[in-house]
């Protein structure tokens, strides 16, 4: 019989377990950025509610790499991200992607 190890993210609701390590480590930094960006925006944008803020903050950690590019001076990345429909994602799709 073969032993297999399996790595899962403490932060997903989901409980998904992955065979790579790597693969787990980056769901759970992901889902740790998402989660401070979401405190960081309700705690700052009045009237913003908590899915909104979840919303936002799982949409800004699956666009990580475009929003460091934007932010260091190339924000025409940000309007080819929208290009495609496929990008327009609802909470319900984001949260299941992640």
């Amino acid at each position: 019989m073969a032993v297999t190890t399996l790595y899962m993210s403490d932060r997903d609701p989901e409980k998904r377990t992955f065979t790579d390590k790597k693969e787990a480590d980056a769901l759970d930094k992901k889902l740790e950025f998402a989660e401070n960006l979401r405190v960081f925006l309700e705690t700052r944008i009045v009237g913003l509610d908590e899915e909104k803020a979840e919303e936002i903050g799982l949409l800004i950690a699956d666009y990580k790499d475009e929003m460091i590019t934007a932010l260091k001076g190339k924000p025409e990345v940000l309007t080819n991200i929208g290009k495609e429909s496929d990008n327009v994602k609802s909470i319900d799709a984001v949260k299941n992607a992640s």
